[in-house]
């Protein structure tokens, strides 16, 4: 089945859906500006250089926080970092707009780069895990709204900026406090897999995550690129001079050609090529755009006609570089997501002061003449590290399209056994020895799970006599109060929320693997995993015995 097939086949819960709606509305901020540039500029007299830094601290300030998104996301929830991202979005927006100069709106443009960092590297791994399907798709959905929040920026900065350029960033406050709303009713709290024993993303993950040649490489051409990109995006606005709402539409049918491409074109490509090769063709089609640009600067239908051209580009060039790096990282998705998009922001910060520090030193040419030149070294990175950054996820699929994959779904019991914090170690033991189990999930009225015992913890609490567990539990029941100390029998009645593991829990998903169930178990010594569904709660288990006759199934099978 094709990228396009998968997405337009299968529903998507209402959560994607309202957190696709919210990653719209987050990335209307990079190109809202842009209309009204030109009247930033004139009322509050600063030069093109300065109003470009708009850009360059959003972008340079949004690449460094992204550094730390895997760091606060894993400490307090994915839902609550998004929503501390759109809060901020809207906090300093509407902010900006009572701004009296340049400079604090560029210093509130870029406290504004903050929330954005927050949802921009969260979002892709929310849409990922609410989506509950293989990380292209959930890619072709971000792009997607990446592309929407790009087109419909420019429009309504445009609209709102006939009447003041004030009015474009009040309307985003608004727009945020909405979209906050939408977030805390629909999206439930959402958690990425715990991943070789690491409960916690480390400030020092994303650092180590770019000593990886896919990464490096991929994050890197992304940086060249993206001297073109806001080469185009920032100085564009400033070199033609017109109405905001002019400008607006120019960028709404840029953004809409971008949406579009992103979401049909884009998927076909890889699909058919892959997501290295493409870029080839479709980097080398905007670098001769720039130098068209760049060449022919002072003719205005020319110019214009480039800009939304190079929509169509952008469109099919974004997720293809996000595929790309999805697929080669061997580490999660939010920290490949915090390095690689640390690595291309860096070049959206210095490319737009470039831009306008260019134009007022040489001549408006320029910019786009550079601009064409850093893509062409995006290029040849790509050419010379062509073998270090292919999707090889993508190929062992195409290899073995026949093979069935075993997963958690096929093998665990969905009958449960579990009980609430408040019961017992005297009323567990009785419940282990009647089911001949050994540990069981603990959780709340929600049927969240709230942590794990077994057995053994409670051999270690009671500290027991020699012997089989059985025995153990067997002689606590039969014997208590006739033989056991005064210490013993006050621990019998203890609850478990006193000797549960609460951290470092490892759960599973329908959806995962024989194969990462078996990892898990063997790296880890554990006799049973929850499988948990999106909002947390415990909807099977799998214990070793579980994988054993699965195991040997498949064995007698061959």
């Amino acid at each position: 089945m094709s990228l396009n097939d998968s997405v337009k086949n299968e529903s998507l819960p209402v959560a994607v859906w309202m957190l696709f709606i919210a990653t719209i509305t987050a990335m209307m901020g990079l190109g809202l500006v842009g209309p009204v540039l030109p009247t930033i500029s004139k009322q509050l007299a600063a030069s093109p250089s300065q109003v470009t830094l708009l850009y360059t601290s959003y972008n340079a300030v949004m690449a460094v926080a992204m550094l730390f998104t895997g760091f606060i996301s894993t400490r307090l929830s994915i839902k609550k970092t998004l929503m501390l991202g759109i809060g901020i979005i809207g906090i300093f927006a509407f902010l900006a707009g009572f701004a009296n100069n340049i400079w604090t709106i560029v210093g509130l443009r870029g406290l504004w780069g903050i929330g954005n960092s927050l949802f921009f590297a969260t979002g892709l791994t929310a849409l990922i895990l609410l989506a509950g399907s293989a990380k292209a798709r959930s890619i072709i959905l971000f792009e997607a709204a990446f592309g929407i929040g790009i087109s419909v920026g420019p429009l309504i900065g445009g609209l709102l900026g006939q009447f003041s350029w004030r009015f474009s960033f009040f309307g985003v406050g608004v727009i945020m406090a909405v979209v906050f709303a939408l977030l805390l009713i629909y999206v439930p709290n959402v958690k990425e897999e715990v991943v070789k024993g690491k409960e916690n993303t480390s400030l020092l993950d994303p650092f180590r995550a770019m000593k990886h040649r896919s990464i490096a490489v991929l994050g890197t051409s992304n940086f060249l690129y993206n001297f073109g990109f806001f080469a185009l995006v920032a100085y564009a606005p400033l070199a033609l001079g017109l109405s905001p709402l002019t400008m607006g539409g120019i960028f709404l049918v840029w953004g809409v050609l971008l949406a579009l491409t992103s979401y049909f074109i884009g998927p076909k490509l890889i699909d058919r090529y892959g997501s290295t090769k493409p870029l080839y063709l479709i980097l080398t089609l905007f670098m001769i755009v720039l130098l068209v640009m760049g060449i022919w600067t002072n003719m205005t239908w020319l110019m214009i006609a480039c800009i939304i051209f190079s929509g169509a580009l952008f469109g099919s060039i974004n997720p293809l570089f996000s595929n790309a790096v999805m697929d080669a990282s061997p580490v999660e998705s939010s920290t490949t997501s915090a390095a690689f998009n640390f690595l291309r922001l860096a070049g959206g910060a210095i490319a737009p002061f470039m831009a306008g520090l260019l134009a007022e030193l040489f001549s408006p040419h320029v910019p786009f003449l550079v601009g064409g030149c850093f893509v062409l070294g995006s290029i040849i990175l790509i050419v010379l590290n062509r073998h270090h950054i292919q999707p090889v996820k993508s190929k062992i699929v195409e290899e073995k399209p026949k093979e069935t994959i075993l997963k958690v779904k096929d093998f665990m019991i969905s009958d449960v056994i579990s009980i609430k914090p408040n019961v017992t170690v005297r009323e567990l033991l009785k419940l282990l020895t009647k089911h001949h189990i050994g540990g069981v999930p603990v959780v709340n009225n929600q049927n969240k799970l709230i942590g794990m015992i077994s057995d053994g913890d409670i051999m270690r609490y009671l500290a027991p006599k020699e012997g089989s567990v059985h025995d153990f539990i067997y002689g606590v029941l039969m014997e208590e109060g006739e033989t056991e100390q005064e210490v013993l029998k006050e621990k019998i009645n203890t609850t478990v929320d006193k000797l549960m593991h609460k951290k470092r829990i490892y759960t599973l998903k329908k959806e995962d693997t024989l194969e990462k169930t078996i990892q898990i178990l063997s790296q880890h010594h554990f006799k049973k995993l929850p499988v948990l569904d999106l909002e947390g709660k415990v909807t099977g288990i799998i214990s070793r015995g579980d994988v054993n006759n699965n195991l040997m199934k498949i064995l007698s099978q061959k």
